[in-house]
């Protein structure tokens, strides 16, 4: 890459124009979101359409266990970007060397063992999560199949990270639409041709993921990576690990929470609701997901912008690209958010067209989707700290959020309130979190500016 082309990048985001880059980096990433997300979305749609209400529960309880797939993947490729992002910054040539190798040991280690639990338990899981009948035998046949191609895409997934820590977003997005193309190219085979029905839609996506992974290694073995490869030297960094784990640690934690949040809430829609509900709850969740995908494009392509600048001591520029893309990010928010407010059925059809959505529906629907344009104060401020290496920040706001405030809330009030109180607690945990995440930014930007007038006192 050659050195060259990584110093030109790295001279861009340590120098270059702040709103010019925000886009530059931004719409590869946006697009990159946007392609893994179809992957579920679309899993959701053709299961919804073309199998039926039963396979699309089915689904929606599966997903948030390959969630924690995505989590441990997001534990090494986080953890490592944030480390290789600040040692570019830094000049720390050495550190880079050992990253990759590092990255991919512990990706199949994690992998080997995650598809063991998961294939041996996938039946006890999804009931785990509030399934039954038609709706348990559909998650289950899904996600064992996912399972045993986990370590495609944890190794995939993983590598991907280092590849945008490098700036080198619009090659990432590259691998991730071949990803999802191939993957629709196949559900539509398998689901509409072959009638595998939900085998097919977990068949399709191992096998994109086992090209994904062959994508981004291509690129590293080509010699195009700042971060050298060296097969006879493939070795656990364990200087590295604690700085890693710190970071990544938090990617992890949030799927994991993720899943322990699901499970109360499915299991309280299954207590208060039907199956129905469940399905609902999920096209719901799909939709808000889906339509954030913007912010979590923007937030990504902010991870490099601040790493390098942190490693390289410029707190000025850091703060001052941080502020350029949260005003980006809430105006992109609001632009969304208005269509599902005032015309929630219209996109709710999409996923569940059989459906005739009630008055409570919609206002759930609402409910749930009502802070949308704050959510940038949280995912920001995971961004930032995860990017500085202060990761003790993320965990705990994590475990704040899904232990103190989310579940006691939805527990309490569905008690009161039935199947609505679930979608109030989850209400009152999204605006408590918003405020905590700005009164921390606020206080780590007053931190920088303390060391930045003491250099300048010096």
């Amino acid at each position: 890459m050659t050195l060259q082309k990584q110093s030109q990048v790295t001279n861009e985001i340590l120098q270059g124009n702040i709103f010019k880059l925000m886009f530059k980096l931004s719409i590869p990433s946006i697009l990159g979101i946007l392609m893994l997300s179809l992957n579920t979305f679309f899993d959701a749609l053709f299961a919804g359409q073309f199998i039926g209400t039963n396979a699309l529960a089915g689904i929606s309880l599966a997903l948030p266990l390959t969630g924690i797939v995505d989590g441990f993947a997001l534990l090494i490729g986080v953890g490592s970007a944030s480390v290789l992002s600040r040692a570019i910054g830094a000049g720390d040539i050495k550190t880079q060397s050992k990253l990759f190798g590092n990255l991919t040991l512990m990706g199949i280690v994690i992998s080997f063992f995650i598809t063991i639990l998961g294939y041996s338990f996938g039946e006890e899981l999804i009931v785990f999560m509030g399934g039954s009948g038609e709706v348990t035998a559909a998650g289950t046949e899904y996600f064992k199949i996912y399972i045993l191609g986990s370590i495609f895409y944890i190794l995939a997934l993983s590598s991907s990270e280092i590849i945008k820590a490098e700036g080198k977003i619009r090659l990432a997005t590259g691998f991730e639409l071949t990803f999802v193309l191939i993957n629709i190219i196949l559900n539509s085979i398998f689901i509409t041709v072959f009638n595998w029905g939900i085998a097919g839609i977990a068949i399709a996506t191992v096998i994109a993921m086992v090209f994904y992974s062959i994508f981004n290694f291509t690129y590293f073995f080509s010699g195009k990576s700042s971060t050298p490869i060296n097969l006879k030297k493939l070795a656990i960094a364990i200087d590295l690990l604690p700085a890693i784990f710190s970071v990544g640690i938090s990617s992890l934690l949030f799927p994991i929470m993720g899943f322990v949040q699901n499970f109360v809430v499915y299991q309280s829609i299954s207590y208060y609701g039907t199956n129905n509900d469940i399905a609902f709850f999920g096209a719901t969740v799909r939709l808000t997901s889906f339509f954030l995908i913007p912010l979590y494009g923007i937030a990504q392509a902010l991870q490099p912008i601040i790493g390098i600048n942190y490693g390289a001591k410029n707190y000025h520029r850091l703060k001052k690209a941080y502020l350029t893309f949260a005003a980006m990010g809430v105006i992109l928010l609001i632009l969304i958010w208005l269509p599902l407010q005032l015309s929630p059925k219209t996109f709710l059809g999409l996923l569940l067209p059989d459906v005739i959505f009630t008055k409570n529906d919609i206002f759930n629907f609402r409910i749930l989707s009502l802070l949308i344009p704050i959510w940038p104060l949280a995912i920001f401020g995971n961004t930032l700290f995860q990017s500085i290496g202060k990761g003790k920040i993320v965990v705990t706001v994590i475990l704040l959020r899904s232990l103190l405030l989310f579940l006691p809330f939805v527990l309490i009030m569905s008690k009161i309130l039935g199947l609505i109180g679930i979608y109030y607690g989850i209400f009152l945990t999204e605006f408590l979190v918003g405020i905590i995440a700005l009164i921390l930014i606020c206080l780590e930007f007053r931190n920088f500016s303390q060391i930045t007038n003491e250099k300048l006192s010096l």
